[in-house]
C-alpha cells in the first residue's frame, strides 16, 4: 500500500553565495549569530562520540522518542560534526546515505543540541556546515532528513526550522497495508498521534 512521505531538499547546484542568499533570512541570521558568538563546527573525533551521545540521548528523549544505540549511530554515520562553544561540545549532527528515493543524495541523520545553549544558534551553524560538506564533496542535493506531514507538538517546530533551508518535496513509498494504515491514522488523528507518542515513550 502506498503512503505519502515528505522531506526538505537543499539545491547544491548553485554557488555557495547563491545558496546562502536563497536561505530564509532567519537561517542566515542564525548562522551569523553563531559565528559572532564564537561557535565552531568541526568533524568529530572518535573520542568525542561519547560526549555528544549524552546530548543526543537527552534531546531525543525530551522529544518523546527512543534514542538509537551509540554503536548504531557510529556504524551508519558517513560524517559526524560537533559544534563547540569555548571548547565544549554543545551540539552535533551526522550525515548518512539511505535508499529512500535517491541513494546518491546525502541525508541528515541526526541533529541534537543542549537546550541551554540553543540561543547561540548551534543548529543553524551545523546545518550550514553540513550543506557545505555535501557541496564540496560534489553532491547536487542535500536531504534534511524528512518532514512530518500534519505534524503536531515539537515536530511542528522542527518542520518550520527545516523549511528555512530548502524546498518541500513529496514522494510516495510502499508499505505493508497495516503499517500504511497505521501511519495515516497517526498523522491524521490526534488520539492515535498521542497513543503512538505514549507507546514510544514506554519502550
Amino acid at each position: 500500500m502506498r503512503d505519502v512521505n515528505a522531506t526538505v531538499i537543499v539545491d547544491l547546484g548553485l554557488q555557495e553565495e547563491e545558496i546562502l542568499k536563497k536561505l530564509d533570512k532567519d537561517a542566515r541570521w542564525g548562522i551569523n549569530k553563531a559565528i559572532k558568538e564564537g561557535l565552531k563546527v568541526e568533524e568529530g573525533k572518535e573520542e568525542e562520540w561519547k560526549e555528544f551521545y549524552d546530548i543526543y540521548k537527552k534531546t531525543v528523549t525530551e522529544g518523546g522518542t527512543n534514542p538509537e544505540f551509540l554503536e548504531n549511530l557510529k556504524e551508519n554515520t558517513k560524517v559526524f560534526f560537533v559544534c563547540k562553544y569555548k571548547d565544549k561540545i554543545i551540539a552535533g549532527a551526522g550525515i548518512w546515505f539511505v535508499d529512500e528515493y535517491d541513494i546518491n543524495t546525502p541525508r541528515l541523520y541526526f541533529n541534537a543540541s543542549l537546550r541551554e545553549h540553543q540561543n547561540l544558534q548551534p543548529n543553524n551553524l551545523l546545518y550550514w556546515n553540513c550543506i557545505l560538506w555535501c557541496k564540496n564533496n560534489g553532491y547536487k542535493k542535500f536531504d534534511l532528513g524528512g518532514y512530518q506531514i500534519n505534524a503536531r507538538g515539537h515536530l511542528q517546530g522542527i518542520n518550520k526550522f527545516k523549511e528555512k533551508w530548502g524546498s518541500l518535496v513529496y514522494y510516495y513509498r510502499d508499505y505493508p497495508v497495516l503499517k500504511a494504515i497505521g501511519r495515516k491514522l497517526i498523522r491524521n488523528s490526534s488520539f492515535f498521534w498521542w497513543l503512538n507518542k505514549k507507546f514510544k515513550g514506554r519502550r
